[in-house]
């Protein structure tokens, strides 16, 4: 299952880090939380957690270091969220793209270059997000097969 929780880190909406945390605990009690040892368990459940807060805020933290207010960068969460319910996986990227760079011109109005750049950063932490909870949800599963063998 844990395979199939990172697998799964690429599809919109699906909370794959609470998922596999949530197997991690499940299989320990089913073994009497006797498989992995305490220590184990509470890193893997912390790092699936943080593997699904990572994939969240990814696009957050991108926009941020690309210089997007935190407005600009919301706005494009909400355009890219809805549009993906209309389009599909393409409308979220244009939606963050395409919102957070004409929140960032109408921010600074003379300045399309830095639009480019704000809305490129955000477009980038939408890809990135995905990408780092799977290699983190990744090193959960290897990590809870060393333990469990």
């Amino acid at each position: 299952m844990l395979a199939g929780w990172t697998v799964s880190s690429f599809v919109p909406f699906v909370p794959s880090g609470v998922l596999a945390a949530l197997t991690v605990v499940g299989y320990a009690y089913t073994t009497g939380f006797a498989e992995p040892g305490l220590g184990v368990l509470l890193a893997l459940v912390l790092v699936s957690l943080l593997a699904s807060a990572a994939e969240l805020l990814a696009g957050l933290i991108s926009g941020r270091l690309g210089g997007a207010s935190t407005r600009a960068v919301a706005v494009g969460t909400l355009a890219g969220i809805l549009l993906l319910f209309v389009v599909g996986p393409i409308g979220l990227v244009v939606g963050v793209g395409g919102a957070a760079f004409l929140e960032s011109l109408y921010e600074d109005a003379g300045e399309p270059r830095v639009a480019v750049r704000r809305s490129v950063y955000a477009v980038v932490g939408v890809f990135a997000g995905p990408f780092v909870q799977a290699v983190m949800l990744a090193g959960v599963a290897v990590v809870f097969a060393l333990s469990v063998l």
